[in-house]
Order: structure tokens, then sequence, then C-alpha cells
């Protein structure tokens, strides 16, 4: 079994992290929150991908700050369970207008949310994703 790889972008900004509602149309874990992430394309590197999927999930560009550990983790793909190896990211951004800064989402269902580092436990985040900002939040 091939495992899937992901990258995610935990963006800290201002003291608060910017964590996205998936869309009810996704079909892994429709309407839940997490940070901005996705798969690692053939031949591209997680560095890169972080960054692209942050794009095309928030509008927003940034720069990987550093790389904070990674996560495993098993979910359905087409019928059968598949392995995820998700390398998670300390991103800061780039060229960001407003405070916070203005996020464009793909979908019109989702939604984006400004938590305080303060107040993540407490943001309907699932552990996975607890986990990933931890790891990024240990090395701030």
């Amino acid at each position: 079994m091939t495992d899937v790889r992901l990258a995610a972008a935990i963006v800290v900004h201002d003291d608060r992290v910017l964590i996205v509602r998936r869309s009810e149309k996704e079909d892994f874990l429709p309407l839940a929150w997490g940070v901005p992430g996705g798969k690692v394309d053939a031949g591209e590197k997680s560095r890169d991908a972080v960054l692209r999927e942050l794009h095309e999930e928030t509008g927003l560009d940034g720069t990987v700050v550093q790389y904070v550990g990674r996560l495993r983790f098993s979910s359905p793909r087409h019928g059968r369970t598949v392995w995820n190896i998700q390398r998670n990211y300390l991103v800061h951004l780039r060229r960001c207008s407003g405070t916070p800064p203005t996020v464009s989402l793909p979908e019109e269902d989702q939604e984006f949310r400004w938590v305080p580092t303060g107040e993540i436990e407490n943001a309907d985040l699932d552990n996975h994703n607890l986990a990933a900002i931890r790891q990024a939040l240990a090395a701030v």
C-alpha cells in the first residue's frame, strides 16, 4: 500500500492561528475545521506543496519558516483504508492586507477564523489538527 503524502500550513499571525472549515462537498471530513493543506503532487517537494495548498485554499501567500513535525493517520479512500503522512510547516504570510489578513475561500460554504493561540484548544478542532498546531506553536 502506498502512503498518501500531505503538507499542512500552520499560519500564525499576530498571535492568532488560521483555521478553515472544509466544504460540505468534501469526501473526507466535510465541514470539519482544520489547518490549510493537502496532497503533495508527484515530484513535488512538500515545502512547495504547502505554499501551493495555502494559496489554493485561502488566497494567501506565505513563506515557510520551518518544518515542525509530521503526523500519520489512516483514512478511507476509494473503498479502502490508506495511510497519510502529513508534514507540518510553520508559515508566515507575505504581502497580506488587513488585520487579520483577508482570506479568499474557494467554496461558498467554507468559513475561516483567526483563533488566538491561547484559545486553540477550544476551537472545534479534531485531535489531528490540534496536534499539528501544537507542533508549530512549540516551535515559535
